[in-house]
C-alpha cells in the first residue's frame, strides 16, 4: 500500500460525519467524468422509475466537480472560452445572407421550385417591370398631366453611373409611326377580346400593326399586311420600322408631346380616357392605369384617384455571368449588371423628384427596390438590438449585485452578456462554416440568446444567493461547486428541453425555419457551455474581489474594515416572493381566484385559437417605412386584385400532332368557372385565324407539320397573333423573312384566378390547375405544368399548418421525454407539459386579438415559445422535488428559492425586446408581440399557477423514504471503494486536505493587504 493508499484509508477510518463528507467527495470526483458515469450505470436500471431518481441525484452529485474545477482553474476556462470563439468566428468567412423568397419560404423538393429552376434555364423572362403611381384627389388634371411628363422626360434622359440610359434598357418593340388623329378609335365591347390582366399586361413581343397609312387595299377591314402584302414588302416594312420603348403611360395617348399636352384641358383628358380603349403601341386598357375611378350616372369617368405608370426592361442575358446568384438582385430572377445599375438610379431620381402639385404623393418601385431593402434589412437593426443590450445591462446590474460599493458587479454583468456574444459568434460562425444561410428572420436570433442567457445567470447566481451559513463556511471552489450542484441541473433541464425543441424545428421542409432551428439550437448550446464555464469563472473571480473588500468599479482599491450596511444587502425581489407571495398564494381564496383565471384565461384563449386563420406574405418582411412597402400599400387601395396571373407550360417536341389535346388542356381550364375567370391562348385565334385565311375544317381536317409551322409563322406576324410570340420558344430565331416557324420546344397560355378570399380557395384552386397539368403530361407525353408567382405564397399556405402542428407535437415529446429523463419523475413532468400547453394555447389565442396570423414568423416564435415555457416550469419543478415537508410548505420554498431567478429571467427576456415595438419590421413587431404574451402567460403559469397547483397535487419529493441526507445516502463507502483507481483516491484526499484549511485563513490574507 503507497502513501496515497494509506491517507485514503485513514480519511476512510474518521469519524462518521468525516467518512460521510470524504464519500461525499469522492462521489464528486466518481462522478466528474460523465463519460465513466454512463458507462459504469447499468442500463437496465434506466427503465426503472424508481431508479430514475436515482439518476438525478447522481447529476446532482456530479455537478459540483464541475463548479470545483471551474472555480480552481478560472483563467484556463476563460481563455478557453474566448478561443474557442474566435475559432469558430473563422467561419464567418463563408457567411452567406439568403433573401430570395423561392429559397426561404417554398419546400426545395416541391414543384414549384423544381418548375421555377426549369423555366429559369429553358425559358427565362425577358422583361422586368419599373413602376411609379401619383396619388392625388384628382389626378385628372391638366397641371397633373404636364408633371406627369416632365417626369417621363427626366426618366427618358436619365443615365446610370457607367453612362446608360432609359433607351439602352427598355425592352423595344417596332412601332409605325402616325397621325395622331388616326390613333384614336371609340371604344367597342369585343367579348371574345380578353380583358387586362392588370399589371401584367406587357407581354407584347411584336410591332404596331396600324398600318392606316398604307394606301388604298389596306383601308380593307379584312386586310392584313403579313398575308396580302408579298413577304419581301411586308418585311421590308418590318424591319424597316423605328423601335419605341415599352412604357404604359397616359402620356401615350397624346404621344408625349408637349405642345399637344400643354394645350389640355380637363374635359380634353376625360374625353379622351373615355373614347380611347387601350393603348396602340402596348395594349394596355388605359382604365386599368387609373386607380380609384370615379364616374357620372352615364357610366362614363369623370375623376379618379391616383395614376399607375409602368416602364419595361429588357434582360440581356449575353451580359450575366457564370455565378447565377450574383445576378439575381436577391429576388432570384436573373438581371444583367448594365439593368441593375439603371435600375438603380430610376430609384434614386424618383426618391429625389420634387412633387410640385399640392395634395400629391409619389410612389415607386424597381425591380430590384426587394432585393434591395431585403439585403439592407436582413441583418437587423442594430440600433434595437445595442438598446436592448444596453437595458439589460442596466437591470442586471440592479438585481444581480446589492447597492454597496464593495458588492455590486457591474464587470460579473458584463461577463454574462459577453458570454452570450460569444454564444452568438459561434452559432453565426460554425453554422456559416457549414453553408447554412442566414435568412431575414434570423434577426431576431441575439434577442433570444440574450434572454436565455441572461435566464441561466439569473439562476446561477439566485442558487449562490441560497447557500445557508454552513455552506458559505467551505472554502470559494466548494461554495461554487455547491451553486453549480443546484443551478447546473436547472439550467440543463432548461437548455436540454430548448435545444431538443430547436432540433426538431431543424426537420422542417421550410427552408428558412429550418435554418433559423439550427442556429438556435447551436446558439443555445453554446450560450448553456459559456454560462457554466466562462461566466463561473468571473463569478469565482468576482466573489474573490468580494471577499478581499476591493472596489466593485475600481478592483485595484480595497476597502479596509469594510461592513456593508443592512439597508444595501435587502433584495426588494427576495423580499416580496419570500414574505409575500410565497405566504399569501397558498391560502385557499388566492388558490381559487388563480384556479378561476386560469380558467377564464384558457376560455378566452381557445376561442381566439379557434378563430386564428393562417395568411403569409412575402411582402410583409418589407418594412413598413420603406419607399417599396408604402408602394404596394398604394397599389392594394387604389388597385384591387382582380385574380392572380398564371400559365400553363406545355414542353413539346412535336405540337402539331398534339393540337387536340391542346385544344382540350385550353377548353378545360376555360371550363373551370369556379377559380378560372379568363383565359387568354394564341390556339383559339390561330384556328379563327387559319380558318378563315386558309380554308381550314377543325373539325373533320388534320394539319401537315408544314402546314402548321407555315400558317403558326404567319399568325404570329398579323395584328392579333403578334402579341403570343412571347409565348414561343422555338428552337431558332422566329424569321419575318422565313416561310415557316421554326420547331417548337416550349409553349404556354395565360390565365387568371378568380379573386380568392384565403387558404381556403386558393390552395384548392391552385391544387385542381396543377392536377389538371398533369392528367395532360400523360395525353402529351411530355412536361406539363402550372405555374405563377404567386405559388411560392400559395405554396407555403398549403404545408406551414401542418409544419406548424407536426413541429409543435414532436417538440412537446421531446420537451417530455427530456425533463422526464432529467427530473426523473412522471407526475411532475405531466404538470411541466400541462404548463406549456396552457401558455400556448393562451399565446395563440391572444396572437388573434392582436392582429396577427399563422406565417413564417410567427410559426418559428410559437417554437421558441415551447423553450420559453418550459424554462419558467422547468426550474420551479426540479425546485419543488428538491424541497421536503408538506406539499404547502414545499411549494411556498420553491417560490422563495427559485421564484426570483425565474422572474428576473423572463422580465430580462422582456426587456431584451422592448424597444421592438417602435420597429416597423414584421419580424421584429411579430416577434416583440409574440414574446411579450409568452412572458405573460409563461410567468403567470410558472409562478402563479403551477405552484398552486402543486400545493394541491404535487408530487412526493426525490427519494422521500431515504434519510435527508441523500447526498451522502446516493453512493455508500462499500459500493465506492472497489471502483475507485488510484488517482481518483488522490483526488479524495487532496480535496479533503483543502477543507481542513480554516476559512479564517483567507481572512487573514485579506486583511494583510
Amino acid at each position: 500500500m503507497d502513501v496515497t493508499d494509506a491517507e485514503y484509508q485513514c480519511h476512510k477510518q474518521n469519524t462518521s460525519s468525516q467518512a460521510k463528507s470524504c464519500v461525499n467527495r469522492a462521489s464528486f470526483v466518481f462522478m466528474a467524468n460523465f463519460e465513466n458515469f454512463f458507462l459504469r450505470l447499468k442500463l437496465k436500471d434506466c427503465f426503472h422509475l424508481h431508479r430514475l431518481s436515482e439518476t438525478n441525484v447522481y447529476i446532482n452529485v456530479a455537478r459540483p466537480i464541475w463548479g470545483i474545477t471551474v472555480a480552481k482553474n478560472p483563467w484556463t476556462y476563460i481563455i478557453a472560452s474566448v478561443v474557442i470563439a474566435a475559432t469558430c468566428s473563422i467561419g464567418l468567412l463563408n457567411f452567406t445572407a439568403e433573401n430570395r423568397p423561392t429559397k426561404l419560404w417554398i419546400p426545395q423538393d416541391s414543384g414549384f421550385v423544381h418548375n421555377s429552376e426549369w423555366l429559369q434555364e429553358h425559358f427565362p423572362n425577358e422583361i422586368r417591370l419599373q413602376s411609379w403611381v401619383l396619388v392625388d384627389d384628382d389626378v385628372l388634371r391638366p397641371e397633373t398631366f404636364l408633371w406627369m411628363l416632365e417626369l417621363h422626360d427626366n426618366i427618358t434622359e436619365l443615365a446610370s453611373s457607367n453612362g446608360y440610359k432609359w433607351k439602352d434598357v427598355c425592352f423595344k418593340i417596332p412601332v409605325v409611326t402616325e397621325p395622331e388623329t388616326k390613333r384614336r378609335r371609340k371604344r367597342q365591347a369585343n367579348s371574345s377580346e380578353i380583358e387586362s390582366f392588370g399589371f401584367e399586361d406587357f407581354d407584347f413581343d411584336g410591332f404596331d400593326s396600324n398600318f392606316e397609312d398604307i394606301p388604298a387595299p389596306a383601308l380593307d377591314p379584312n386586310f392584313e399586311p403579313a398575308i396580302d402584302l408579298p413577304i419581301g414588302i411586308f418585311c421590308d416594312i418590318v424591319e424597316g420600322l423605328e423601335e419605341a420603348c415599352l412604357e404604359n403611360n397616359f402620356l401615350d395617348i397624346w404621344n408625349y408631346k408637349k405642345e399637344v399636352i400643354s394645350k389640355l384641358s380637363r374635359q380634353d383628358i376625360i374625353n379622351a380616357i373615355n373614347s380611347v380603349e387601350r393603348s396602340n403601341l402596348t395594349r394596355v386598357q388605359y382604365s386599368n392605369l387609373i386607380g380609384q375611378p370615379r364616374y357620372n350616372e352615364s357610366g362614363h369617368i369623370v375623376g379618379a384617384g391616383s395614376v399607375l405608370v409602368q416602364l419595361l426592361t429588357r434582360v440581356n442575358y449575353s451580359l450575366i455571368t457564370n455565378d447565377a446568384t450574383s445576378n439575381d438582385a436577391g429576388t432570384g430572377d436573373l438581371v444583367d449588371p448594365i439593368s441593375l445599375e439603371w435600375e438603380g438610379a430610376f430609384v434614386n431620381l424618383l426618391h429625389n423628384f420634387t412633387v410640385t402639385l399640392n395634395n400629391s404623393n409619389l410612389y415607386y418601385m424597381a425591380s430590384r427596390s426587394f432585393g434591395d431593402i431585403s439585403s439592407a434589412t436582413i441583418l437587423g437593426d442594430v440600433r434595437l438590438l445595442s438598446a436592448g443590450i444596453c437595458v439589460v445591462f442596466i437591470y442586471v446590474q440592479l438585481m444581480l449585485g446589492k447597492f454597496n460599493l464593495v458588492e455590486q458587479r457591474a464587470f460579473l454583468s458584463l461577463t454574462g452578456i459577453a458570454s452570450v456574444a460569444m454564444a452568438i459568434l459561434v452559432s453565426y460562425g460554425l453554422c456559416s462554416a457549414f453553408g447554412v444561410f442566414y435568412g431575414p428572420v434570423h434577426s431576431i436570433l441575439p434577442f433570444l440568446l440574450l434572454g436565455i442567457g441572461i435566464d441561466d445567470m439569473f439562476v446561477i447566481v439566485q442558487c449562490w444567493s441560497n447557500l445557508n451559513k454552513e455552506e458559505m463556511k467551505r472554502s470559494l471552489p466548494v461554495r461554487i461547486g455547491i451553486t453549480m450542484k443546484h443551478a447546473g441541473v436547472s439550467i440543463t433541464i432548461t437548455s436540454v428541453t430548448d435545444f431538443a425543441a430547436f432540433a426538431v424545428g431543424a426537420t422542417t421542409v421550410l427552408p428558412s425555419l429550418r435554418s433559423f432551428c439550427i442556429y438556435s439550437a447551436v446558439g443555445i448550446l453554446a450560450t448553456y457551455l459559456f454560462q457554466a464555464s466562462f461566466f463561473v469563472a468571473w463569478l469565482t473571480l468576482d466573489q474573490r474581489r468580494i471577499e478581499s473588500h476591493r472596489d466593485g468599479m475600481l478592483p485595484c482599491f480595497v476597502h479596509r474594515n469594510w461592513k456593508p450596511s443592512t439597508l444595501s444587502r435587502i433584495e426588494p425581489l427576495q423580499v416580496f416572493f419570500s414574505r409575500f407571495l410565497a405566504k399569501y398564494l397558498f391560502k385557499w381564496p388566492a388558490k381559487v381566484f388563480i384556479l378561476i383565471l386560469s380558467a377564464f384565461l384558457l376560455g378566452v384563449n381557445t376561442w381566439g385559437s379557434v378563430l386564428m386563420r393562417q395568411e403569409f406574405n412575402p411582402l410583409w418582411f418589407i418594412p413598413t417605412s420603406t419607399y417599396l412597402s408604402q408602394y404596394f400599400s398604394t397599389i392594394e387601395s387604389h388597385y384591387p386584385d382582380n385574380g392572380q396571373l398564371a400559365s400553363i407550360y406545355i414542353q413539346t417536341t412535336n405540337l402539331s400532332s398534339n393540337l387536340d389535346q391542346l385544344e382540350a388542356l385550353i377548353d378545360t381550364v376555360r371550363n373551370e368557372t369556379q377559380i378560372v375567370s379568363q383565359v387568354d391562348d394564341w390556339f383559339t385565334g390561330f384556328k379563327d385565324f387559319t380558318a378563315k385565311r386558309h380554308a381550314i375544317d377543325w373539325s373533320s381536317q388534320n394539319m401537315t407539320d408544314e402546314q402548321f409551322s407555315t400558317y403558326l409563322k404567319n399568325y404570329l406576324f398579323t395584328q392579333k397573333g403578334a402579341k403570343f410570340r412571347s409565348n414561343f420558344k422555338f428552337e431558332k430565331s422566329l424569321e419575318c423573312r422565313s416561310s415557316i416557324a421554326p420547331p417548337i420546344s416550349i409553349t404556354n397560355f395565360d390565365f387568371v384566378f378568380r379573386p380568392f378570399s384565403g387558404r381556403e380557395e386558393h390552395i384548392p384552386a391552385m391544387r385542381r390547375i396543377k392536377e389538371i397539368a398533369e392528367e395532360y403530361s400523360l395525353e402529351f407525353g411530355s412536361h406539363v405544368f402550372a405555374s405563377a408567382r404567386i405559388f411560392s405564397s400559395w405554396e407555403t399556405d398549403e404545408v406551414i399548418m401542418e409544419e406548424l402542428y407536426r413541429n409543435l407535437a414532436i417538440a412537446m415529446v421531446c420537451v417530455f421525454v427530456t425533463t422526464f429523463i432529467l427530473i426523473a419523475n412522471l407526475f411532475a413532468c405531466l404538470l411541466v407539459l400541462l404548463c406549456v400547453v396552457l401558455t400556448l394555447i393562451c399565446v395563440n389565442g391572444s396572437m388573434h386579438f392582436w392582429g396577427l396570423t399563422i406565417d413564417t414568423v410567427s410559426c418559428i416564435n410559437l417554437v421558441l415559445a415551447i423553450g420559453l415555457c418550459v424554462d419558467y416550469a422547468a426550474h420551479v419543478a426540479h425546485t419543488f422535488m428538491t424541497k421536503t415537508g408538506t406539499r404547502n410548505e414545499r411549494a411556498a420554498a420553491t417560490i422563495s428559492s427559485i421564484g426570483p431567478a425565474v422572474f428576473h429571467g423572463g422580465f430580462s427576456t422582456f426587456l431584451a425586446f422592448i424597444f421592438l415595438a417602435n420597429s416597423d419590421s414584421h419580424v421584429f413587431l411579430t416577434f416583440f408581440k409574440i414574446f411579450v404574451l409568452v412572458v405573460a402567460y409563461g410567468l403567470f403559469h410558472g409562478l402563479l399557477f403551477f405552484p398552486v397547483v402543486l400545493s394541491l397535487v404535487g408530487p412526493a419529493p426525490f427519494d422521500v423514504a431515504a434519510p435527508p441526507d441523500v447526498e451522502d445516502k446516493a453512493v455508500t463507502a462499500e459500493e465506492l471503494e472497489p471502483q475507485l483507481s488510484h488517482r481518483e483516491k488522490s483526488d479524495i484526499v487532496k480535496v479533503r486536505k483543502e477543507e481542513e484549511i480554516p476559512i479564517k485563513g483567507t481572512t487573514e490574507a485579506d486583511s494583510n493587504l
